[in-house]
Order: structure tokens, then sequence, then C-alpha cells
């Protein structure tokens, strides 16, 4: 398979996990306000999820035989947060709130895709 493939989940999984952290962190640390409503809890999810991300990156770059098991959990924790969102906080969650988790949540399908199929 073609190295950059190979490579590939890992970039999107550094790259998605960067964006989580400069994210929360500049609600949680430099004060930032967005012009729409942020749930106090959802910043500090971003920049820890961000950070939990950076490790299965890391592993997907050297095909640590964990890889794949981080890179689950996260998706799984995204998609956890995700559900918290639609289920208990529809109607308090801004729409920018519910596009970033989508998001988020659809790279991970495309990185566990690469993944699996690259086995």
């Amino acid at each position: 398979m073609n190295n950059f493939l190979i490579k590939l989940p890992s970039l999107l999984a550094f790259f998605i996990g960067i964006m989580s952290i400069l994210a929360g962190g500049r609600v949680v640390f430099l004060g930032w306000r967005p012009d729409y409503r942020v749930l106090m809890w959802l910043p500090i999810y971003n920049f820890i999820a961000g950070w939990l991300t950076l490790l299965p990156a890391y592993w997907l770059w050297i095909s640590h035989r964990y890889a794949l098991a981080a890179s689950l959990a996260i998706f799984t924790l995204h998609a956890i947060a995700l559900v918290a969102l639609i289920i208990a906080f529809r109607g308090q969650a801004a729409a920018q709130s519910f596009g970033a988790m989508s998001f988020r949540l659809g790279v991970w399908v495309i990185i566990l895709a690469l993944v699996w199929f690259r086995r």
C-alpha cells in the first residue's frame, strides 16, 4: 500500500486533535467568546479530547498494535459526546457545536476505515 495512505490516518488524527486543542484552549484559557451559545463543559471536553487524540495519532504513525483500539476509543468518546448533545442538550447547544462534533466523528469514521482497510 502507498506510504501516504498508511500515514494518512495519523495525519488526520493529529490535525483533528490540534484543531480541538486550539478551539477548546481559546475559550478555556484565552477567554474567547464566540457569538453563539457555548456550553461551559464543551470547550473543556474539546481541549482534553484534543490532547487524548494525539496518542492514537502517534500510535497510528508508528503502526503500534494498540492504534486501532485507541482510535476506536476516541471515536466512541466523540460519539457519546454527540449523543449527549443531541439528547440532553438539545436547544441549549449551538448549531456550531453539533456541526463541529459531527465533523470530528466523520473524520474518525474515515480514519477507522483507512486503518481497517490497510490491515
